[in-house]
């Protein structure tokens, strides 16, 4: 089944507003796209009904999240075969799982999981989050994909638990903690026992109990953030400290289906505060009391913060 022009198009624009930093002439161009015919309107609404609804499955948002942290080219190329398969109605769960998309955990929009190791050590995970498993009963390996897990291995193991995540692995014998996938950074937290924090580039950090560290590809950075706020997410709640918009922005998309997209300096912009993630409209509207920003709406899929 061939996509026609507009539903192409719309899958080009879903392409194109996911790859991080969106301008204001691509907006500019989006929304003269969008309303130029009834057909590409229609084509985008009928796009993110498909997108929301496999989303809430945890299949769709796999496939984004996965296409995303390829090569451009490959990442472009990956994300027009979700998208368009989701067009032409291939969504089901067996054709999105043969394309290797699916997690051994997974939480749709706004819906935090739970689940157990084989040994028992229970684990729970923020909406909108992506666990692979790998390794062995007694030193298992999570691939935290997507989101944020919270881990209560409290007892001594006969091996080691990791977590790994694009900018590194932390990994312990017994601990209470949390490692969540940020916009361009993770971060590690840990209530009780410590953990090897290896970044994927500086020195191993061993971080003890009460300390919290963000790392990259860079290193690893001490955070001033304590364990509970870290961990806030299991609560609702997100607890910002000096964190970019677009982190923050990230992190609410967990918990509220479409778009939300900060445009040009806004995405820079650092925000400190306290934020309900079960109501991200009220949310926005505290961000803007917080920073000078003005909401621009492109239908009911996309939102974009724009510096005032």
């Amino acid at each position: 089944m061939k996509l026609a022009p507009a539903e192409h198009q719309a899958v080009m624009w879903e392409v194109r507003l996911r790859e991080g930093d969106v301008g204001a002439t691509v907006l500019n161009e989006f929304d003269h796209w969008r309303t130029a015919e009834a057909a590409n309107e229609q084509a985008w609404n009928n796009l993110q009904q498909r997108l929301s609804r496999f989303s809430e499955r945890g299949t769709a948002s796999a496939a984004a999240a996965r296409a995303l942290r390829a090569p451009s080219i490959e990442r472009r190329r990956a994300l027009r075969a979700a998208f368009g398969m989701l067009v032409m109605g291939v969504g089901a769960w067996g054709g999105v799982r043969g394309l290797g998309l699916d997690a051994d955990w997974h939480s749709g929009v706004g819906q935090r999981g739970e689940g157990k190791l084989a040994d028992g050590t229970p684990l729970v995970f923020d909406a909108n989050s992506r666990i692979y498993l790998s390794g062995s009963a007694a030193s298992p390996r999570l691939d935290l994909r997507q989101g944020q897990v919270l881990l209560r291995s409290w007892r001594q193991r006969d091996g080691v638990l990791s977590v790994a995540t694009a900018h590194g692995s932390v990994a312990t014998g017994g601990a209470v903690f949390n490692v969540g996938r940020l916009h361009e950074r993770s971060v590690v937290s840990v209530s009780e026992g410590s953990a090897l924090l290896r970044p994927a580039g500086g020195a191993a950090v061993l971080v003890g109990a009460g300390e919290t560290f963000f790392f990259d590809r860079h290193g690893a950075q001490a955070a001033e953030l304590s364990f509970s706020a870290v961990s806030a997410w299991t609560r609702g709640v997100c607890v910002a400290d000096r964190m970019p918009l677009a982190e923050l922005l990230e992190i609410f998309g967990r918990y509220r289906q479409g778009l939300l997209r900060a445009s040009g300096r806004a995405a820079a912009m650092q925000i400190s505060g306290v934020f309900r993630l079960e109501d991200v409209e009220r949310a926005l509207l505290q961000v803007t009391d917080i920073l000078p920003l003005r909401i621009q709406r492109y239908g009911r899929y996309l939102t974009v913060l724009n510096a005032a």
